[in-house]
């Protein structure tokens, strides 16, 4: 059933997928507890979606709980990226920082996830209007995705950089240098 809710969730059908996730939990409560996690992370994900930032965080950090219970390490990597997502889009970006350097922390083993972190760097650094920062995250992540073949990952990699590179263009043709500036565009991100 929470596979149905996460393909619900990636289709776009949002109220669906909240509801299917719930009912999710309800079932595997005392059951299957990395289960539990992945639904609450799926509705953080939801509600992040749905601007509802509270329940966001509240079904992100019960999800830590869980993980935290049982030692789900790559558990507790997704549900910081989430986190380091959701306050990037908030403009809140040490909080997204102080996330990102916990996802670092659970990566350091696996050159997939190391790449996803520095991909999440770059879009931090893009959201925060440092695009040199930007492109160069985005490029080392292009590099790991490249070695891994992970095709998928490293076309998020080429969107960002060509964002990045519009972006620095629309600056320099208003004589603005790049620098520190807030842009508001979002990149996407899988789930």
């Amino acid at each position: 059933m929470h596979r149905l809710a996460w393909l619900l969730y990636v289709d776009g059908q949002l109220d669906a997928a909240e509801e299917t996730a719930s009912r999710s939990i309800d079932l595997a409560d005392n059951f299957d507890q990395s289960l539990v996690c992945q639904c609450h992370r799926l509705l953080g994900n939801i509600y992040s979606s749905k601007d509802e930032t509270e329940k966001a965080v509240d079904h992100l950090e019960a999800a830590l709980s869980v993980a935290a219970s049982f030692g789900g390490y790559l558990h507790q990597f997704w549900i910081h990226h989430s986190l380091a997502r959701l306050f990037s889009y908030q403009g809140r970006f040490d909080a997204s920082q102080a996330h990102i350097e916990h996802t670092k922390s659970y990566a350091i083993n696996n050159t997939y996830l190391m790449g996803r972190v520095m991909y999440l760097q770059a879009v931090v650094w893009y959201h925060y209007g440092k695009l040199g920062e930007a492109r160069s995250e985005a490029l080392c992540a292009a590099n790991v995705f490249e070695k891994l073949g992970a095709t998928g990952d490293l076309e998020m990699c080429g969107d960002l950089l060509r964002d990045t590179e519009e972006q620095v263009g629309a600056l320099a043709s208003e004589g603005e240098l790049p620098g520190t500036v807030l842009i508001p565009a979002r990149v996407n991100f899988p789930p």
